[in-house]
């Protein structure tokens, strides 16, 4: 059969009328189907990558003035594998990590005291099931001495008894290393009488060391006892660098509590290291920095000077000579001012006595929490 032009256009019209409806039934019937393949020059999109854990780090005394023994927790949110950990710059001794039973908590630290003023980053690796993922912890380690340590008087009542050293060195302490001042030295004195384990008029070591853990929780102050003020002296120090947290030294054979922030010399990495050299004492002193004259009356035979409230220094010669300091070591019975004497012992009967009598006594943060603040500091040195 013939057609004729115009039949043959009629015809290639009604199949393309005819193929367009087929192609719309055809995907109307079929829409649900599988997803249609990418066209070309269009990549499939990649998966999303597994998310890592958040790793946190819990440091006391982080940034700017650290404390030089570097000892810290970390916790992440997410099973933990493995961990290591670099320091730089290189401490000069082994560093490590470890990881907790659990998983999602571990330790970063180093075996020594790192050196003074100086920027570190602690670059924690963690792996997990996911991967392996870094994280970054960079401070500074405190210097020679600490600075910003507000210094408080003991003369809240300038015609008051001078019974509060001890509980306006607390307020010191208090102050610096947990930023809050809530009590007043009187306050402190009122609060911490109960937690003696003596008769000692002020606060002795048990209610200081006691006060300073109600005030501030993550303060762990014990005291400890040498027999020579030489040790005594090199333990502060030492405590100082290793805690990044200013000491209170028990002086006057007993009856003051200045608060060491600082030393001159030189300190190597470990307390017996041959670097160590011990020229001076950086103190602040509650008593002794005070200017006010109607305060002057109590012991006028000691200078008194602003350097107390910031930081003054002591040659040894002085800090070993003078009764004000460590020339002679604790003390007990004392003589009152009506003339009596008042065994100032420790007398709770927990330890054999003489125990603080005959020594010389410090407290510091050695942060031990598990040992209760009325029993002696057990810590090593390092």
């Amino acid at each position: 059969m013939r057609y004729t032009r115009a039949e043959r256009a009629g015809q290639a019209v009604v199949v393309t009328i005819a193929l367009v409806f087929g192609l719309v039934v055809i995907g109307f019937v079929f829409r649900s189907g599988p997803p249609a393949l990418p066209l070309p020059g269009n990549p499939a999109a990649s998966a999303s990558p597994a998310a890592g854990p958040v790793v946190t780090f819990v440091h006391d005394t982080c940034c700017t003035q650290t404390a030089r023994f570097f000892r810290v927790t970390w916790q992440s949110s997410t099973k933990v594998d493995s961990a290591k950990v670099t320091v730089t710059p290189d401490p000069g001794f082994p560093c490590d990590a470890t990881v907790d039973a659990s998983g999602l908590k571990g330790t970063v630290g180093c075996a020594g005291l790192l050196r003074g003023a100086t920027d570190y980053l602690a670059k924690l690796s963690v792996t997990t099931t996911a991967g392996a993922f870094p994280f970054d912890h960079p401070f500074k380690t405190m210097g020679d001495t600490l600075s910003g340590v507000k210094w408080f008087t003991e003369f809240e009542d300038p015609t008051g008894d001078p019974l509060s050293c001890a509980a306006a060195s607390c307020r010191i302490i208090q102050n610096y290393t947990a930023a809050k001042d809530p009590l007043t030295a009187q306050a402190i004195l009122d609060l911490g009488r109960q937690f003696n384990k003596s008769r000692d008029p002020g606060l002795d070591p048990v209610a200081i060391a006691t006060v300073l853990g109600r005030m501030e929780p993550r303060n762990h102050y014990h005291y400890y006892r040498y027999d020579t003020r030489e040790d005594a002296t090199g333990a502060a120090v030492y405590w100082l660098l290793r805690s990044g947290k200013p000491v209170m030294v028990i002086s006057l054979a007993g009856q003051h509590g200045p608060v060491v922030v600082g030393f001159q010399g030189a300190y190597g990495t470990y307390y017996d290291d041959p670097a160590n050299r011990i020229n001076g004492i950086v103190v602040e002193d509650p008593q002794r920095g005070d200017l006010d004259p109607r305060t002057q009356s109590h012991r006028p035979d000691k200078y008194r000077t602003q350097g107390f409230q910031t930081g003054q220094p002591i040659g040894l010669a002085e800090w070993y000579g003078d009764e004000w300091w460590l020339r002679f070591a604790y003390a007990s019975p004392i003589r009152m001012p009506d003339g009596s004497l008042l065994a100032v012992d420790r007398n709770d009967g927990v330890y054999p006595t003489p125990h603080w009598a005959g020594t010389f006594v410090i407290l510091a943060d050695d942060g031990d929490a598990d040992n209760p603040p009325d029993r002696e500091g057990r810590v090593k040195f390092r």
